[in-house]
């Protein structure tokens, strides 16, 4: 017999939804958008001291930080004073999602970390099948590449985007 109070329950598809709410890349999406870009994410765990990726790696897609802290190194000058470390909320690595180029920088996890991964071959199938998401997603993402391309073009210290 159910019972009257199981609305007061929370599917883990709906408590995940929230979550991925939560985020800043993904804060202006609504639930439904949500539960479609869900099925493009996939999740990765980490060691401490564990390589996300390599400098000189193809670059598939971003990350997400879920839990844990990652620091970005880069044998670059430019890019090695700004010696980037990312947490719980933030992303990295979101230019592969326009072009895939080689990575310009080593992506170590400084903790047992987990991680969401997009990979650019599902966010270009996501925005020929839903511009509306696609273009939420396209604005959050120009405007981090754009203040972190000020910041290194100013030589200011990184400061990731929440």
């Amino acid at each position: 017999m159910k019972s009257p109070f199981n609305f007061l329950r929370i599917s883990a598809d709906d408590q995940r939804i929230k979550n991925l709410k939560r985020l800043s890349l993904f804060k202006r999406l609504t639930a439904r958008e949500l539960r479609e870009l869900d099925e493009l994410l996939h999740e990765r765990s980490y060691q401490k001291d564990e390589v996300i990726f390599d400098e000189g790696d193809t670059g598939l897609g971003l990350f997400i930080i879920l839990s844990g802290r990652v620091k970005i190194i880069s044998s670059h000058a430019a890019l090695q004073q700004l010696a980037p470390e990312f947490g719980v909320g933030d992303y990295f690595g979101e230019l592969a999602l326009f072009e895939e180029s080689h990575r310009t920088a080593r992506a170590v996890a400084l903790e047992p970390t987990q991680v969401l991964a997009l990979f650019r071959t599902e966010f270009v199938s996501l925005l020929e099948r839903d511009r509306g998401i696609g273009v939420k997603l396209l604005f959050d993402l120009s405007r981090t590449v754009v203040r972190r391309s000020r910041k290194l073009l100013m030589n200011q210290p990184h400061l990731p985007t929440v």
